[in-house]
């Protein structure tokens, strides 16, 4: 046998645009500018728990007034349900649209009830 040397194997150069398999892959930093989510660190999940809604108590009210026969009440009521119903998002706002029209037909017979007269 010869005293020849075999050449040491050498890696070929990594090129800076690609990412060898053993080096760990690049990944997008979050943006500074983004807003951290408020609820990770007391719920789970991305979202708080949905919490149910209540009905407007004046949407009741307003239904109960109208279909006694207290029409003027129940309008007043009606319409303050409705716009809370609107600012708050509670549930019952068929309830107060209910009671304004059922005093609205109360007062409607009432007048055709005094014209037959």
């Amino acid at each position: 046998m010869s005293d020849q040397q075999y050449p040491v194997y050498q890696p070929p150069p990594v090129n800076p645009g690609t990412y060898p398999s053993h080096s760990p892959i690049p990944y997008a930093s979050p943006s500074p500018y983004a807003s951290p989510n408020p609820y990770a660190d007391h719920y789970p999940y991305a979202y708080p728990p949905v919490q149910d809604q209540t009905t407007n108590g004046f949407a009741i009210a307003s239904l109960v007034c109208s279909i006694v026969g207290i029409q003027i009440l129940g309008w007043i009521f009606g319409g303050v349900a409705l716009s809370q119903i609107s600012r708050t998002g509670q549930k019952g706002r068929g309830l107060a649209i209910a009671g304004i029209v059922i005093g609205i037909a109360w007062a409607l017979i009432g007048l055709m009830m005094f014209a037959s007269n």
